[in-house]
C-alpha cells in the first residue's frame, strides 16, 4: 500500500552497498595478486602458514597446538577453509578472504555509525573515505589482521551506539526498526569478543566499552521499575560481561597448556618484548608517552596521504572531534574512536612497540600499518565537521561548496597516497627485499625435491620457501612439531633427508656437528639475512629415501641439542611482534 513504510529497503540498500565494496576488495585483490605482492608481509607470510600447520601438520590429534601461542587465534581459525587448498595457501589468497570479508564489513559499519546522527550523504562520505583508502586497499588483500579487527571494533561502537539510543530514545535520532537493547547489548559484547580474539588491541577495547557497558545499564535500570525488562537486561549484560572475560583466560590457559607459560605471548622469546631486547638500541617514544603518542599520530596521518594533504584532513577531524565533543550528549560515543589513540601510545613507551617512520628518526618502516587503526576516527569526524558547516550556511551553494570542498580534499589527499605508494606497501616493499632474496631461490631448489623427503627446517625464518615450494608441512620436521623436532636436533642424519639450516638458528647448531652425514647442495646469501645451506644426508640416493628411525642412541651427544633449545631468533627487521 501506498504510505506504507518499506520493510526491506534497509535490507536492499545494505545489499547494493556490500557488493559495490565487494566489487571494490575484488578490484584490489586481482591487481596486488597479479603484482605478485599479497605476502610481502613477513606477518602475513607467518600468519597464513600458522593456520596452514593446523590442517597440514605430523600428528594430526595435536593439530589445535599448531595455533601457537604469540597471535591471538581467531585470524588464523577464519582462514582453515581455505588454507587447506593448495593454491589458495601457495598464492596468499587464502588469507586474503578474511581480511577482505572484514573490509566490507567495516565500510558497512562505518555508513550504519554515521547515518544514526547524521545526513545519508555523511554517512556515504564517511564510508568512502574508509573504503577507498589506498592503505587499507593493499592491506584487506593480505593475510594481516589489521582489517580484521577494526571491522569488529567499528560494529562494537554501533552496537554500543544503538543499544544507548534504545535505552535513552529521544526524538532527535532514529532508532533501527525492531532494535531491542539486550539484542544490541548482546551484539556489542560478541563484537568485543571477536575483537580481543584477534589483536590484543581488543583487551584494551573491551575493557574500555565493559566500563561504559555498565554505566549505561546502571542508569537504565535506576529508570525502569519493570521486572520482566530488568530481568532480560541483566542477563544479557552478565553475558557479554562473562563472554569477555573468559578470552583473557581462555588465552592465558591456552598459552599455558601449550607453551607452559601463561604469558609466552607478552614475554617469550617471540614476543614484542623480546624482539626489542635482542635490537639493544633504544627506539623514539620509549619510556616517552608523549614522543610516542606523536609518532603513532605521524603513522596515522601518513596512512592518509602526502603529508601536506593529510596535515589538512588531521586538521579537519580534530575540528570534527571538538564539535562531537560540543555535542557530547548526543554524539559522545564518536569519540571512543580514539582509543587506539592511548593504546598505541602505552604500548609504544612501556611495551616494546617501536614505530618507524621514513620522515622521522630513524628514517625506516616498521609497523607503520598501525596508523590505520585511526581510519574510523578520520572518516567519521571529517564528515561530521561538513554537516556542521552546512547546517550553519543558509544558500545552497554554500552547503555545496562545503561538501566538495570535504570531497576534494579527501581525494587530493588519497591521489597523493597512489602517487607516492602506499605508506604500507612501501613498507612491505622495504622490509621483504632481504628475506625475499633468501626464499626465493630456496624455493626454487626445494620445489625440485622428491615428494617423499623428509625436511628439517627451523620455519620461523623463511616459512615462506616451503609455501612457494609448496611443500607440504607433514613433511617438514619443525620447531612446531614436537617431540620430533626435540628428537632430530639430537640426530639429524637419522630423522631427515634434508636439512636447511641458516647461521645460527637450531638446525645450523645441531648439523655442525654432524656435517660428516651430510653434503652441502646449495648455499644462499643476501644482505641482512643470515647464510643458508642445504644440506643433503651423504646415504640418501634419488627416489629412494630410508625410513628414519625414531629413537636415537642413548648414548648420543647433547651439547647441540642443549644449545639448539636455548637458541633466540635474530633481530627480524620487519614483522613478527607479539602485538598483532
Amino acid at each position: 500500500m501506498e504510505g506504507r513504510p518499506d520493510p526491506f529497503r534497509q535490507q536492499r540498500h545494505d545489499a547494493r552497498f556490500t557488493l559495490l565494496a565487494g566489487v571494490l576488495s575484488v578490484a584490489a585483490l586481482l591487481y596486488y595478486y597479479i603484482e605478485q605482492e599479497l605476502l610481502l608481509y613477513g606477518d602475513a607470510v607467518a600468519h597464513i602458514n600458522i593456520a596452514r600447520r593446523v590442517v597440514d601438520n605430523r600428528h594430526p590429534l595435536l593439530s589445535v597446538s599448531e595455533l601457537g601461542t604469540v597471535w591471538l587465534p581467531l585470524q588464523h581459525i577464519a582462514m582453515l577453509p581455505f588454507v587447506w587448498l593448495g593454491p589458495l595457501w601457495r598464492s596468499g589468497i587464502a588469507g586474503s578472504i578474511p581480511g577482505m570479508v572484514a573490509y566490507v564489513l567495516g565500510a558497512l559499519g562505518i555508513f550504519r555509525l554515521v547515518s544514526g546522527h547524521a545526513p545519508r550523504l555523511a554517512a556515504y562520505l564517511a564510508a568512502a573515505i574508509y573504503a577507498f583508502n589506498p592503505n587499507l586497499l593493499y592491506l584487506q588483500t593480505t593475510a594481516m589482521n589489521e582489517p580484521i579487527f577494526l571491522a569488529f571494533f567499528i560494529w562494537a561502537l554501533v552496537y554500543l551506539d544503538e543499544f544507548f539510543r534504545a535505552c535513552f530514545p529521544t526524538h532527535a535520532q532514529t532508532i533501527p526498526s525492531g532494535t531491542k537493547p539486550s539484542r544490541a547489548l548482546e551484539a556489542c559484547g560478541i563484537c568485543l569478543a571477536g575483537g580481543a580474539f584477534t589483536r590484543y588491541d581488543g583487551w584494551f577495547v573491551a575493557a574500555a566499552m565493559g566500563l561504559i557497558l555498565a554505566w549505561i545499564v546502571a542508569v537504565w535500570w535506576r529508570r525502569n521499575a519493570d521486572r520482566n525488562r530488568r530481568r532480560a537486561m541483566a542477563k544479557s549484560f552478565l553475558e557479554v560481561l562473562l563472554l569477555n572475560a573468559l578470552v583473557p583466560v581462555f588465552w592465558l590457559g591456552f598459552t599455558y597448556s601449550i607453551s607452559g607459560y601463561a604469558l609466552d605471548f607478552a614475554n617469550g622469546p617471540y614476543s614484542a618484548k623480546a624482539i626489542a631486547l635482542r635490537a639493544r638500541l633504544p627506539y623514539p617514544g620509549q619510556h616517552n608517552l608523549w614522543t610516542a603518542a606523536l609518532y603513532f599520530m605521524k603513522a596515522a596521518k601518513l596512512n592518509l596521504g602526502a603529508e601536506s594533504w593529510s596535515q589538512v584532513l588531521f586538521v579537519a577531524a580534530l575540528a570534527g572531534t571538538a564539535i562531537v565533543a560540543w555535542r557530547l550528549r548526543r554524539d559522545w560515543v564518536f569519540l571512543l574512536l580514539w582509543l587506539p589513540l592511548p593504546f598505541y601510545a602505552l604500548s609504544i613507551a612501556y611495551g616494546s612497540v617501536p614505530i618507524y617512520i621514513p620522515v622521522w628518526y630513524p628514517h625506516s618502516y616498521y609497523n607503520v600499518r598501525y596508523g590505520l587503526e585511526l581510519l574510523p576516527a578520520f572518516s567519521t569526524f571529517i564528515p561530521l565537521l561538513a554537516v556542521s558547516i552546512a547546517e550553519r550556511v543558509n544558500e545552497r551553494a554554500l552547503r555545496n561548496a562545503a561538501w566538495c570542498a570535504v570531497i576534494g580534499i579527501v581525494t587530493g589527499s588519497y591521489l597523493s597516497a597512489w602517487r607516492d605508494t602506499p605508506i604500507t606497501l612501501r613498507e612491505a616493499r622495504a622490509n621483504s627485499r632481504g628475506r625475499l632474496a633468501i626464499e626465493r631461490p630456496l624455493a626454487n631448489y626445494l620445489g625440485e625435491l622428491p615428494g617423499t623427503a623428509t625436511l628439517l627446517m627451523y620455519t620461523a625464518e623463511h616459512a615462506g620457501a616451503l609455501q612457494m615450494a609448496g611443500i607440504p608441512r607433514r613433511h617438514v620436521i619443525s620447531e612446531s612439531e614436537h617431540p620430533d623436532w626435540e628428537w632430530a636436533l639430537l640426530d639429524p642424519a637419522r630423522h631427515a633427508d634434508f636439512a636447511i639450516a641458516c647461521q645460527g638458528d637450531p638446525v645450523w647448531l645441531a648439523v655442525q656437528p654432524e656435517h660428516r652425514d651430510f653434503t652441502e647442495m646449495l648455499s644462499i646469501s643476501a644482505p641482512g639475512q643470515s647464510r643458508c645451506i642445504i644440506y643433503k644426508r651423504k646415504d640418501v640416493r634419488s627416489g629412494w629415501f630410508p625410513l628414519a628411525d625414531p629413537l636415537p642412541d642413548a648414548d648420543h651427544q647433547l651439547a647441540p641439542m642443549l644449545a639448539s633449545l636455548c637458541y633466540h631468533p635474530p633481530e627480524r627487521t620487519t614483522e613478527c611482534d607479539s602485538h598483532d
